[in-house]
């Protein structure tokens, strides 16, 4: 089993006080030592804060490699865009001049993108420095979702991808997710969000590995350190 640390707080702006200190510490520390650094973003309202406190802190940007850990297939001006918000939130001030990777192409499906987005992370810097996932209550990260064919696929432990295309029930848009494997091939991951819910998610995630939670498969390796960052 993988080094869980686990960060639970009384107040959500400590909590991104402290993991905006920590992912800079960690990023700047990268710079030092191969003069670029990278890291995968997760979407939602969530991390929305804590992009605005990245953006205003002294850091060499230009050295810094941003992607998200998946993308719904809109257009990045679409509302429901992980590219748009962490354009409009991070990507902004003193970091307006960090490098950012598109999980999205012009191809009308991410099955027939995929292949161009996996060359867009060509000159991605690897392994990836951290990884910022959130869950959701069914645990799932990234657009790896329980019961989705697409999703096992890109959870299998001898795909070689990057990133893999996910299509789900009908109703809901498709979408590109970076794989176990490349989500794995990082530093560091922290898994941020919020909730009693999701801490019994989380919880229960711990006690064993199953394919109906997508994150113990995180929690259920021996590669990469997961440190939890948490608050009611």
């Amino acid at each position: 089993m993988t080094n869980i640390t686990e960060n639970k707080f009384e107040s959500r702006d400590q909590l991104v006080t402290d993991l905006c200190g920590e992912v800079l510490r960690n990023l700047s520390q990268s710079i030092n030592e191969r003069q670029k650094a990278s890291m995968l973003l997760s979407g939602g309202s969530t991390p929305g804060p804590l992009y605005d406190l990245m953006s205003n802190q002294d850091m060499e940007w230009h050295n810094v490699w941003f992607s998200a850990t998946d993308e719904r297939w809109v257009e990045t001006d679409h509302q429901d865009s992980n590219e748009r918000l962490i354009r409009a939130k991070l990507l902004q001030n003193k970091a307006a001049s960090a490098n950012y990777v598109s999980l999205k192409s012009d191809h009308s499906t991410p099955h027939l993108g995929q292949e161009d987005t996996e060359k867009n992370f060509a000159n991605f810097p690897l392994p990836i420095d951290i990884v910022l996932l959130g869950m959701g209550e069914d645990g799932h990260v990234a657009s790896l979702f329980p019961n989705v064919e697409d999703s096992q696929k890109a959870m299998a432990k001898e795909i070689n991808d990057l990133c893999h295309a996910v299509k789900r029930e009908e109703g809901d848009v498709d979408r590109m997710t970076i794989t176990l494997n490349g989500l794995l091939n990082s530093k560091r991951i922290f898994l941020f969000f919020y909730g009693q819910k999701k801490l019994e998610v989380f919880n229960t995630a711990k006690t064993a590995k199953a394919d109906q939670l997508p994150v113990s498969y995180l929690l259920h390796q021996a590669e990469v350190p997961i440190s939890l960052y948490w608050a009611e």
